[in-house]
Parts: structure tokens; sequence; C-alpha cells
């Protein structure tokens, strides 16, 4: 029996072994529309997850899972899908090794979300071509849930055509799911400084979004530079959007 209500749709999954697993559905468009449940779900690391659980995202639907760690998390931290014979396992890492020192001095999420955005491009297009080919429903995560996956969740939104202010909140949705995995680095990060690396305010993903529009024109344009095609962003938001 699976473990998720099927009625009424439910954004956050309690799911043993995870924090931060939620659907992206019903939210509002600018043009009247709303975003589809049970096509995208956004996650932290799934490496925990029980057999139940993983049973329970089976029963959900979910066909694909895309995985934006490193290499090096991955192999600290096997996804339990990884070898599954029912759920195609991708690992797209968002960065690797030549932007983690620049990242680290970065004194913001904002610096090193804006950051990632100049840096990663190559990786940025083959998530999105690889995404636009994949099967849904779909679990894109990462370590916590809110920085790589906050990003590439911010850009499928905004191609839902779903507004800056909807977007940040679901964003700052992850800060009290993932307080209980923080809790015990929260004072040793704050004591030395680096406490922001476990921030996940709104308003940072409204710099963010803005940041986009002022140097790319925005999501949708920052996608078309970096070889992503209309036909590509429609197939996504005929998915995403009911």
């Amino acid at each position: 029996m699976s473990l998720i209500p099927q009625e009424p749709a439910q954004r956050h999954l309690p799911l043993q072994g995870s924090y931060n697993i939620r659907d992206i559905g019903g939210y509002a468009t600018l043009d009247g529309c709303h975003t589809r449940w049970r096509q995208v779900l956004r996650a932290d690391s799934l490496h925990h997850l029980t057999p139940e659980s993983q049973q329970a995202l089976i029963d959900y639907g979910v066909q694909t899972i895309v995985d934006l760690r490193r290499v090096f998390e991955v192999n600290n931290a096997p996804n339990v899908f990884s070898k599954s014979k029912v759920v195609t396992y991708l690992n797209l890492p968002l960065f690797g090794n030549e932007v983690v020192s620049a990242l680290m001095q970065a004194k913001t999420l904002l610096e090193q979300y804006c950051l990632l955005l100049d840096s990663c491009q190559k990786q940025m297009k083959v998530i999105f071509e690889t995404i636009t080919t994949s099967s849904f429903p779909m679990v894109v995560h990462c370590s916590a849930g809110k920085d790589r996956t906050g990003l590439i969740i911010a850009f499928l939104l905004s191609i839902a055509n779903v507004p800056t202010e909807t977007i940040a909140q679901d964003y700052a949705l992850s800060e009290s799911y993932l307080a209980p995995l923080f809790e015990k680095d929260l004072e040793v990060a704050r004591r030395n400084g680096y406490a922001h690396i476990f921030e996940c305010e709104h308003e940072t993903m409204v710099d963010t979004l803005n940041y986009l529009q002022e140097k790319y024109g925005g999501a949708i344009a920052y996608l078309h530079k970096i070889g992503i095609t209309d036909h590509q962003i429609n197939r996504l938001r005929t998915i995403i959007v009911d």
C-alpha cells in the first residue's frame, strides 16, 4: 500500500529517509492555468530512503530520477534508484570541481547562485536537454533539495509561467522541512561564519530571478542563450501545465 495519500493532492511527501520531497503541482500561472500535480517532484538526497518509501515513489508514478549531485557525492551516498529496473536514474551534476573553490568563497547564497548561472551553462544545457527527452513523472534532487534543485525548479516553474513571487515561496518552503537535518551543524556554522549555506530565504530566489532578468533577459532567454530551443521549452510547458 502506498504511504502517500492519493487525495487530496499533497505538496510535501513525508517519506521515511528524506526531509524535503515536494510536488510542484497546483501553482497558478500568469496566464490562468495551473502546474500539474504528479509530474515533477523536488527532493533532497534519496540515499536513505527506506524500501517502503522507494515503493511509495514508484506508486506515485515516478519514472525518472535526475540527480544533480557531483560524482564525489554520488559515490559517498549512492542514490537508492541508481540500479533500479523500474525507474530511470540519471546523474547530471550541475557543477564540477572547477567551481567549488569559488562557491566556497562566496559570502551569500545569491552570489553562489549567480556564479552557477554564469559558470555552469554547459551543464545547464545538458540538464535541460536531458529533461526534455525523459519520461515523467520525475524527481529532481540534489543533497538538500534547495540550492541546485532550487535553481532547476525555478527554471521549470518559469517555463510554466508561474509568477516570481510564487517561485520564491516554493523555494522558501525548504527551510522548515530541512530544519531537523541542519540542526546539528547550524551552531558550528554560525560560529565559523558560513551559516548562510543553510539559509533558504524568499528574497534570495527573488534576487536570483531578478539577476536572470537583468543579465540575460529572464529564464527563457537564458535557456535560449545556452541552446535550449522553443520546441524543447514548449514540450516542458505542455508536460508541466494543465
